[in-house]
């Protein structure tokens, strides 16, 4: 006999309203909804207590590759804090710039095609064949490829190593304990990194300040879909493998990432929500329909989420502003029309 806790707690969030769901019926009181909305989730995710500092970006090695040039960069995100990243620089560039987080497994090495590594190797189909940053790098877009906190680069001690599983490895359950006492989250010392990223790219020759997008698969795209919540200096955001209802994706599987989880997100809103924050800018949204981090339900787990962010973008007669794309794979980036949605949104 087993007493178990899971299932009390599914029928706690049945009984729950959410505290910032979207409801608004005209673009006026989406916006007011929105601003608290952008307190609530750095209240939350404890974004608001991360401490700027002079960013100290420093170049450490450039690369000529196949139709672009590939720099390795560090900047410091708070005092202390390094997050290092690739910069890919295109041919001839059209002056926006895009950045590429990372999914679970292969870091920002994965986002680069550096399939010579041999942990990379082994998400080769995740990332599809030549990595997500490297088609819009030859379409003329400069691409920012980083590593988030306690991944690549960036994990912490016992996770260190440099085969394929220690490469594959990350350390956000340590990072959140860590963090958790001070009132953060994994996910919030993420979106401030790639926060302080977008302050880099702006000051860079070359780059229009009001031309930055962001695209991720998976973790990346909890990264994408929570920066452009946030920031509204994402003009275009693309988030693959990750846009679903909470209920059924993250609280009943519960075994996933500790970075998925924040206290009060339940209480707060869903992830259809989290995308009506980003109306009128465009969001693409792609979905698998074998994803089992869909939860149970599938697809039907994903409509109505998406449904909830389309009211916002009518709002604004800007429905084609939204895209849903659905392949018939599973949990994998495929990017059919991204590369279009980046040149008709950015």
């Amino acid at each position: 006999m087993y007493y178990t806790t899971i299932e009390a707690m599914v029928k706690k969030y049945d009984k729950m309203t959410r505290e910032y769901a979207f409801n608004a019926t005209t673009a006026e009181e989406h916006a007011k909804w929105q601003k608290r909305a952008v307190a609530r989730l750095k209240e939350i995710s404890g974004i608001d207590l991360c401490e700027e500092c002079k960013l100290n970006p420093k170049m450490h090695s450039v690369q000529q590759m196949d139709g672009f040039v590939k720099e390795y960069w560090t900047i410091e995100t708070e005092e202390d804090v390094i997050m290092p990243f690739y910069l890919l620089r295109p041919e001839t560039a059209n002056g926006a710039a895009v950045i590429v987080p990372h999914g679970h497994g292969g870091c920002k090495e994965g986002t680069v095609a550096n399939f010579e590594n041999p942990g990379v190797a082994m998400y080769k189909d995740f990332y599809k064949k030549d990595g997500i940053a490297i088609e819009l790098v030859k379409a003329g877009y400069t691409v920012a490829c980083p590593d988030e906190r306690g991944s690549g680069e960036r994990r912490e001690g016992r996770q260190q190593g440099d085969d394929g599983t220690a490469w594959n490895s990350n350390s956000h359950r340590e990072l959140l304990h860590a963090a958790i006492g001070f009132g953060q989250s994994v996910i919030g010392l993420a979106v401030w990194d790639l926060m302080r990223l977008i302050d880099f790219l702006q000051g860079l020759p070359g780059i229009d300040p009001g031309r930055i997008g962001c695209a991720g698969m998976s973790g990346g795209g909890q990264q994408t879909l929570w920066l452009a919540a946030i920031d509204d200096r994402v003009k275009v955001a693309v988030t693959s493998g990750y846009f679903y209802g909470y209920k059924e994706a993250l609280l009943r599987l519960c075994a996933n990432c500790s970075c998925n989880y924040i206290p009060n997100m339940w209480r707060t809103m869903d992830m259809g929500d989290m995308g009506a924050m980003i109306a009128p800018r465009a969001l693409f949204v792609e979905s698998g329909e074998k994803d089992g981090l869909n939860g149970e339900p599938g697809l039907d787990n994903v409509y109505p989420q998406v449904e909830i962010a389309r009211k916002a973008f009518r709002l604004y007669g800007a429905e084609d502003k939204l895209t849903h794309s659905v392949h018939p794979g599973g949990h994998q980036w495929v990017g059919t029309g991204v590369l279009e949605f980046f040149n008709e949104n950015l």
